[in-house]
């Protein structure tokens, strides 16, 4: 790259985070992400009450993922209703998401460590506009097909069909182990508070948000180093099939000895991330 380009290059990365700073900071942007919290809490309920029931060995349970609960959704009276208003939710999260990577309103800098953070930020907010695409297409079709914990397995054949894909998806899958120990370590340090206006809340509320916050990051953290350990897995096999996603991972913890002990407590813990995420709509710093 030449030096006249160089210069250029950061001038047009400096406007675009000038310009996603403007965009979050305006009204109808908070507006639209606290209702986006209020959707993603929506979703963690639904998946930790589909387990809890599974636990209990009541009927109606399933182990989700986010889509599966989706189509659990899409398939009661006035579920289509419903997935009109997580559309809107959903894609709101989503786009403030990638907004908040690109602006770094949570401060991660602009070193190695805070750039991918950015990045998650951004992958979290993609993972979003996806949820709200396939809750349009629930809406819209004639017939609802069961993919639930489809899409990581579609992702691992992909990735393993690319030049050095098997090592891709070992890359992945360390990623996705390391945000499992870092979710871990954020709720029981109390990291993750830094993110909340807690000066907005009284102490009751405070101590509520600590409950969750450790019950909720706990739960995550064994989750997502379960699903790393599959990508790993998959990765080592060449086989796609060893892939899965959050459903996968709660059924591993579900076969375990006292399994429906274990599935009992994490679903407590996907609970709690979805209160929790109800007090992000109302304390979460947004900009």
């Amino acid at each position: 790259m030449s030096e006249e380009t160089t210069p250029s290059v950061g001038e047009k990365l400096e406007e675009t985070v000038k310009a996603a700073e403007e965009v979050i900071r305006h009204p109808y942007t908070r507006t639209l992400a606290r209702f986006g919290f209020y959707t993603k809490g929506f979703i963690f309920l639904v998946v930790g009450a589909l387990a809890m029931l599974v636990a209990f060995g009541r009927a109606g349970g399933e182990l989700a993922d986010p889509s599966g609960a989706l189509e659990t959704i899409a398939r009661q009276p006035y579920g289509r209703i419903l997935l009109m208003i997580f559309v809107v939710g959903a894609a709101g999260h989503g786009a403030w998401n990638i907004l908040r990577g690109v602006a770094d309103i949570d401060d991660a800098g602009g070193g190695w460590l805070g750039i991918l953070k950015r990045i998650i930020a951004g992958i979290v907010g993609a993972f979003y506009l996806w949820l709200a695409w396939t809750a349009w297409n629930l809406i819209t079709a004639e017939q609802i097909v069961d993919r639930n914990g489809e899409i990581p397995r579609t992702m691992a054949a992909i990735m393993l069909a690319l030049p050095l894909g098997a090592a891709l998806m070992f890359l992945v899958g360390l990623i996705i182990v390391g945000a499992g120990f870092h979710e871990g370590y954020s709720g029981v340090t109390g990291k993750y508070k830094g993110a909340f206006r807690l000066f907005a809340a009284d102490i009751k509320h405070r101590r509520v948000i600590t409950v969750l916050g450790v019950l909720s990051f706990t739960a995550r953290a064994l989750l997502l180093v379960l699903v790393g350990y599959f990508f790993i897995a998959a990765a080592w096999h060449n086989d796609p099939n060893d892939a899965a996603g959050l459903d996968g991972a709660l059924a591993t913890l579900a076969r375990q000895s006292y399994g429906k002990i274990l599935l009992f407590i994490t679903a407590t813990g996907l609970i709690c991330h979805g209160v929790l995420s109800l007090y992000e709509a109302r304390y979460r710093r947004l900009c």
